[in-house]
């Protein structure tokens, strides 16, 4: 067997053991995920690489495929490895004799927002529906629209998604039934969006996070709509 291990930090699917002083390394549910990423298969071992992505035309691979390639190898086969560079590139291997794979990320593309308390992070952001009205939205409300995309849907209906693009811009769609139009919101952090004036009394929400219709109306903590709700709020 090679012991030559893959350049860049170890990716590992769980935590090592009590006491553990090996390596530094990356938790897969961690790891920073790109939307997009450019497949390469590199030479040097004794076996080919792993297949991947059976079925997907060209090189391109959605880095949400790639999250899922990842987490069933390394869940369930002990002697593949995977690394992460500083550059966002990920290297995967089935095992010390294979050739490695190589995913270069497309860093325009943005990253998946995976966890949303940690990457959404500015005190406002002016939201772009659809149509392209435009209402601005605090963080809480952001993060709240957030929990609606990453919802599992229904089997055949479209998955919600958001990303978030270099400059801190979100891109989010909850998904959901499969008749229903293009529903893709664009928020763009404001770091200074004045004062949003007293909570609601009914949900704890501003004023201006009373949105305009479904799937983002207001909920008390009682899942119970907001009695306040308005079809066009002040701000």
């Amino acid at each position: 067997m090679h012991s030559i291990p893959l350049p860049g930090t170890r990716i590992r699917p769980t935590d090592p053991f009590p006491g553990y002083d090996g390596p530094a390394y990356v938790l897969l549910a961690d790891l920073p995920v790109h939307v997009r990423y450019r497949r390469v298969n590199e030479d040097g071992g004794t076996f080919p690489p792993a297949p991947f992505g059976q079925g997907l035309a060209g090189s391109t691979e959605p880095g949400r495929h790639v999250l899922n390639f990842l987490s069933i190898s390394l869940n369930r086969m002990f002697a593949c490895e995977a690394s992460t560079m500083d550059d966002g590139v990920i290297r995967y291997r089935q095992s010390a004799r294979h050739s490695a794979t190589r995913f270069e990320p497309d860093r325009c593309a943005g990253v998946l927002i995976r966890h949303p308390e940690q990457q959404v992070t500015t005190p406002a952001y002016m939201v772009t529906f659809p149509g392209g009205d435009r209402e601005l939205w605090s963080r809480y409300a952001l993060l709240r629209a957030l929990e609606i995309c990453r919802r599992p849907t229904p089997v055949d209906w479209p998955d919600g998604w958001a990303h978030q693009l270099p400059d801190g811009t979100v891109q989010f769609d909850s998904g959901g039934d499969p008749w229903a139009a293009p529903r893709q919101h664009t928020a763009v952090p404001v770091t200074d969006p004045g004062d949003f004036g007293p909570p609601c009394a009914d949900c704890q929400h501003f004023a201006s996070d009373h949105t305009t219709g479904p799937p983002w109306a207001r909920y008390r903590q009682d899942k119970q709509p907001c009695t306040q709700w308005r079809a066009h709020p002040n701000r």
